[in-house]
């Protein structure tokens, strides 16, 4: 039995599908198209965003790379000055220890003269002894 279609169930058939294709273009094809316009509108700001950013870390990091060299010069300085500084000071140390014991010397060498002065008188005065031990001895042998 073969089933023959009658113009009313095909236009029947015919206006289901045309309901149906304007529901699914309503109800799913629209939201479904600004939904995807609206996330290819988000990833292009945020690749827009991505860019700028990038940028900006870029010129941040000279920046900071900047920064640091100043802070590495002005260390250098510090440093510099600091060495020269303890140098100065260690120099004016050593500076003030070698008169401090030069005048020592010098000292000590003026009482060391005075005592060889003395040693001098004193021995002088006991020559006489000497030479009378001396003579005693010789005279015993």
């Amino acid at each position: 039995m073969t089933i023959i279609p009658t113009p009313w169930v095909m236009a029947l058939v015919f206006v289901v599908f045309l309901v149906l294709v304007y529901l699914l273009n309503r109800m799913l094809y629209k939201p479904l198209l600004v939904f995807m316009d609206t996330r290819d509108a988000s990833i292009k700001k945020d690749s827009e965003g991505i860019e700028s950013n990038t940028a900006d870390i870029k010129a941040l990091k000279k920046q900071a790379d900047e920064i640091l060299q100043k802070a590495r010069e002005e260390a250098a300085c510090i440093k510099s000055k600091a060495y020269d500084s303890a140098k100065q000071v260690a120099e004016m140390k050593i500076s003030d220890k070698k008169n401090e014991l030069a005048q020592k010397y010098h000292t000590f060498m003026v009482s060391l003269e005075g005592e060889k002065e003395k040693l001098k008188v004193s021995l002088r005065s006991e020559i006489p002894l000497f030479k009378e031990s001396l003579q005693a001895k010789l005279e015993k042998l």
